[in-house]
């Protein structure tokens, strides 16, 4: 892990839980801090690693000597944490880490997860890093997260339950006895597991989330699911299903809704446009925060949001406290 957060704590305990089937892992911690100081608040945590050892190491993730000594290139997979200054700032340090990776002689033998601030900056990280980076622009998930457990009550507790380690969660893993069997026939594969995806060999690793039935698995192609554990589940004969009629399915109407957002955000532009695409026409979008009403369109606009092009929801302005 490079660099130092807040999400680190959280971090570690989810490593920890996912290293336990393994009977523990290692975290390597390199940020420019006290060592001393980074482990007294790790200590902090009062959290059973469960066989899973943290060492922290004081350096810069911007320097080639500093990467070497926490032997970057055996790493089996380098986390680039996003640091506490404004966007863009934060983004343009992730770029030069980036840059320092690649840069490493001896070559990284697992993939680079960086953690970025803004959605505009994230072609640039893959640009240079190539195949091998993954980004997470967390603040930007978080807001499309935010959207749809307003609109579906509940949905937090199951993005909760698949997105951590507790209970099931995503997978990704070759089966080679599964090559040559259409979709239709993986679905009814595994008795402990529920397939979602294929990531596809031929095109670069690109993941298609439910597949069509007819999709071929070819050699290389791994198998996205959702399982208790990573050694849990495996294929087994396929099932004998007996027909029936499925039944007819309608979508239930939409109605215009009113959605009241308390506070502003760096990126509420692209959660209007979310929303945008979701609502119902004739919806209405209340906007309470203190920043000036007269200075409100002007950020949206240049945040790329095209207010006048909104068909489905009317913005309306209250200045306040919530």
């Amino acid at each position: 892990i490079l660099g130092w957060s807040d999400k680190l704590g959280s971090l570690l305990k989810q490593l920890a839980i996912a290293n336990k089937s393994l009977g523990g892992g290692v975290v390597v911690v390199l940020a420019e801090r006290d060592k001393e100081e980074m482990e007294m608040e790790i200590a902090k945590l009062e959290f059973d690693f469960m066989g899973t050892s943290v060492i922290c190491r004081s350096g810069s993730p911007l320097i080639l000597a500093d990467l070497k000594k926490v032997s970057v290139s055996k790493a089996r997979a380098i986390i680039v944490l996003a640091s506490d200054e404004n966007a863009d700032q934060s983004d343009a340090r992730a770029l030069r880490v980036v840059l320092s990776l690649t840069g490493v002689k001896e070559g990284l033998r697992g993939h680079v997860v960086v953690e970025m601030s803004d959605l505009d900056n994230e072609p640039l990280v893959k640009l240079v890093g190539g195949e091998r980076v993954e980004t997470v622009v967390a603040h930007d998930v978080i807001g499309r997260l935010m959207i749809q457990c307003a609109l579906q009550p509940g949905l937090a507790q199951i993005w909760e339950d698949i997105l951590g380690f507790e209970n099931a969660e995503f997978y990704i893993k070759r089966w080679p006895q599964l090559d040559g069997l259409c979709f239709k026939n993986v679905l009814i594969s595994f008795a402990n597991a529920i397939p979602c995806g294929v990531k596809v060999a031929a095109d670069g690793g690109k993941i298609i989330i439910n597949p069509d039935d007819k999709y071929v698995l070819k050699e290389g192609d791994e198998i996205l699911v959702i399982a208790e554990d990573d050694d849990t589940y495996a294929p087994g004969p396929i099932t004998k299903v007996c027909k029936g009629v499925f039944p007819k399915m309608h979508d239930p109407p939409k109605y215009p809704e009113k959605i009241l957002f308390c506070g502003w955000r760096r990126d509420i532009d692209d959660m209007i446009n979310v929303l945008e695409a979701f609502l119902a026409p004739g919806s209405e979008l209340w906007m309470f925060n203190e920043v000036p009403e007269r200075e409100r369109g002007r950020k949206l606009t240049d945040g790329g949001l095209d207010i006048l092009g909104l068909v489905n929801i009317k913005i309306v302005h209250r200045e306040g406290t919530a």
